[in-house]
């Protein structure tokens, strides 16, 4: 999820990286060694799952690891009732926080799994756990993205700021309220020219791969409920440079072979949001994606934060920007098909509730023809063997409320604690949203 002010296995692999996984065990959800049927893989651009294309819709649903911290009262009773009302709705896969950045920021999480260098946070490590654990108990996947470009989960700026001293630039405060989001931007994306910072992050990444889950003993490595090691949540190059594209895609090409490297069995992500992420240019998202040790790539879709909806219900205004939408996930989906030749994810895409509600009980027109028509795409895609095949919808809020849309502490409906609370949530009350998530996991499990 980026700021409103931006748009945020065959592995196809060179021999060498596809060495370890021959020689991997095999992993079964429930306890003992691995089974490799039981992974998520990709084979000549298409996701499989115990020798049966693998499709989904899934949710986003970042604070799994958050409500499931045992010292936050019924939040672990609360995860395995959403967990459950997933399932009833064929949710099989949901994109999860694995890793954020205490930070001093004013949209930031202030609580991060990563309180300094190398000092993490054993209550939420063990929450994801938990979230990971009860996910195995009901063969659900996770994608596990590890860190943010964006400040809401303290981001790449933190692992800059703690190895240089720099202040980072807040664009949350007043003094920036026009949307000057420049500057942070910029000092994000030093992360990736800044050693130190990279290895910081890597040592985290490497703690995570080699944990041992609390709950049912198994090293995360050999986890096949985890899906996806996603590198970041939508990494981008700088602001507006070009030059720094190249130092971008090295960084994508050897973080994932340096995660492929300690760990044979799981796919690996960047993340991306796309275009909007890339400079606006194919050439740059092609670039940071061709590398091999990159298994299936990804697109965001904001009709609200790119500013192409502002009208938040049905009618002509909807029409345009849901034709936009649809043709926006097609060029990534062109992209994947025809010159990458990888699945592509469409992982995030939401909308407010009508004329902007936040609360349960309003009405979900709007959204609910949205993602009607994105759930459609994706089983168009999926029917004509290309490469668009599942879809994560942010987010998930089920029990979750909020005193007011400005309460974000400890509420958990999904939206980053810099938005309005309840801004893209789905409630476990919105029953017409319900029934067609279910109705689009049917149809994409009846091709599989």
């Amino acid at each position: 999820m980026n700021h409103p002010a931006f748009s945020r296995r065959t592995f196809i692999k060179t021999s060498a990286l596809a060495m370890p996984l021959l020689a991997a065990g095999c992993a079964h959800l429930g306890g003992g060694s691995p089974r490799a049927e039981d992974f998520v893989s990709v084979r000549q651009g298409q996701f499989y799952l115990r020798g049966r294309p693998h499709y989904y819709v899934g949710a986003n649903l970042w604070y799994g690891g958050y409500l499931s911290d045992a010292a936050l009262p019924g939040g672990r009773q609360r995860l395995t009732r959403e967990l459950d009302l997933l399932q009833s709705l064929g949710v099989t896969n949901i994109r999860l926080l694995a890793g954020s950045e205490s930070s001093p920021l004013a949209g930031a999480i202030p609580r991060g799994i990563t309180r300094a260098p190398h000092d993490y946070d054993e209550a939420l490590l063990a929450g994801l756990d938990f979230c990971l654990a009860e996910m195995a108990k009901r063969d659900m996947r996770a994608i596990l993205f590890v860190s943010n470009y964006w400040q809401w989960s303290g981001s790449f700026a933190e692992y800059v700021r703690w190895v240089t001293g720099e202040t980072i630039p807040d664009p949350d405060r007043p003094v920036m309220a026009k949307g000057d989001w420049h500057a942070f931007m910029e000092f994000s994306a030093k992360f990736y020219k800044t050693p130190a910072a990279v290895q910081l992050y890597r040592d985290y990444v490497a703690s995570l791969i080699h944990r041992r889950n609390t709950i049912n003993g198994r090293q995360y490595r050999d986890d096949p409920a985890i899906m996806t090691w996603e590198l970041a949540n939508e990494p981008r190059p700088a602001a507006d440079n070009p030059a720094d594209v190249s130092v971008f895609c090295d960084w994508v090409d050897a973080t994932a072979r340096f995660i492929h490297t300690l760990d044979p069995h799981h796919l690996v992500c960047t993340g991306s949001e796309g275009l909007n992420g890339s400079l606006q240019q194919e050439s740059v998202y092609i670039a940071a994606h061709k590398t091999p040790a990159i298994d299936y790539v990804t697109v965001h879709m904001w009709l609200k934060n790119w500013s192409w909806l502002t009208e938040f219900q049905l009618g002509s205004a909807f029409e345009v920007a849901a034709a936009k939408a649809r043709e926006h996930v097609e060029t990534h989906n062109r992209m994947a098909s025809d010159i990458l030749h990888k699945p592509l994810v469409l992982e995030e895409f939401g909308l407010p509730r009508d004329q902007e509600a936040y609360a349960p009980g309003t009405p979900t027109s709007a959204r609910d023809e949205y993602y009607r028509r994105m759930f459609d795409q994706v089983a168009e895609s999926a029917h004509a063997g290309r490469a668009l095949q599942a879809a994560n919808f942010w987010a998930w809020a089920g029990a979750g409320r909020a005193d007011s849309p400005k309460d974000s502490a400890g509420s958990y409906l999904g939206d980053p604690p810099c938005e309005p609370q309840g801004l893209n949530s789905v409630f476990d009350t919105d029953t017409t949203t319900h029934a067609i998530t279910a109705a689009a996991n049917r149809k994409l499990q009846a091709l599989g």
